[in-house]
């Protein structure tokens, strides 16, 4: 994805380098160099530099001559933008980037534009499937086409929970987490077969309906197999990989008469107890152990 500083600045002010709120962002994470540790640097090329208050007093309390050798330094990196929060900007650092078209921006909210600049570049996919948040735990129900995904869907929202998408899964990676939401003509929508689409906000209102929400827990359903291996205890905990991470999994069997719903919101409730340290199945495990051992 193309980001340019132009869209990631917001409400900055620009004081220098106008001419280069064109250029391109390649990088997610801000950087902020230490100025007199040439190593630190190598973050720079393409990305968005903080100059951190220590470091811009730094600058400016060098002598002239070495200022503008360390500014030179700074442009030859090529950075999308510096970025300063608070101090005097030195006049030497203006007049070098203004000619060479490097932005340069003054902001009160770093963190509010590098919130900005990992949500524009972070890796995203999309994924079939429906989200739900339950118990505050988002949980990604995935399967075969008509398996009636959405139908548990619409039970759990029937039974308080929140539809965040339905069909097409919008996946994000930041930091260590996915998230999910729905894509913009999909939001608060659910495709009922037989019924249609539905809007589930109008119905049930907003409370019914979040945005977006971090992805804990997935669910694979499946038809029945007569005389396939299904857990019965749950000792084993199995992952699902998403963009590179590792999200706990389980894969339920779907048969007449089951209730997918209830399931799976027990299934959202147990993981919420293992999140904790609580693990049912390995403490049957220690103590049948126990006992046969005694």
């Amino acid at each position: 994805m193309n980001v340019t500083v132009k869209e990631v600045a917001g409400n900055a002010t620009v004081l220098a380098g106008g001419s280069g709120l064109g250029r391109k962002v390649a990088s997610p994470q801000v950087c902020t160099p230490e100025l007199s540790s040439a190593p630190s640097w190598r973050c720079m090329t393409s990305s968005v530099v903080h100059l951190l208050p220590s470091q811009i007093s730094y600058l400016c309390s060098l002598p002239k001559r070495e200022r503008l050798r360390l500014v030179s330094a700074i442009i030859r990196q090529k950075p999308a933008c510096i970025v300063v929060s608070s101090g005097t900007v030195c006049k030497e650092l203006l007049d070098k980037t203004e000619a060479a078209a490097i932005t340069v921006l003054k902001t009160g909210s770093v963190s509010k534009m590098a919130r900005v600049i990992a949500s524009k570049l972070a890796p995203q996919i999309s994924l079939h499937g429906v989200l739900v948040e339950i118990f505050g735990l988002g949980t990604l129900i995935v399967g075969e086409s008509a398996i009636g995904k959405s139908e548990a869907a619409l039970d759990l929202v029937l039974r308080g929970h929140k539809l965040v998408a339905d069909d097409i899964v919008i996946l994000e990676k930041t930091s260590n987490e996915i998230s999910g939401r729905a894509t913009d003509m999909g939001a608060d929508l659910l495709q009922i077969r037989g019924l249609g689409i539905i809007n589930i906000s109008a119905l049930y209102g907003e409370s019914a309906t979040v945005n977006s929400c971090k992805i804990g827990l997935v669910v694979e359903l499946e038809e029945w197999k007569r005389g396939h291996h299904y857990a019965l205890i749950g000792l084993r905990e199995r992952r699902y990989k998403l963009l590179g991470v590792n999200l706990p999994y389980l894969k339920l069997p779907v048969k007449t008469g089951r209730n997918m719903a209830t399931i799976i919101e027990v299934a959202a409730r147990n993981q919420m107890l293992k999140n904790k340290g609580i693990y049912t199945a390995r403490e049957i495990n220690r103590k049948l152990t126990k006992r046969l051992a005694g």
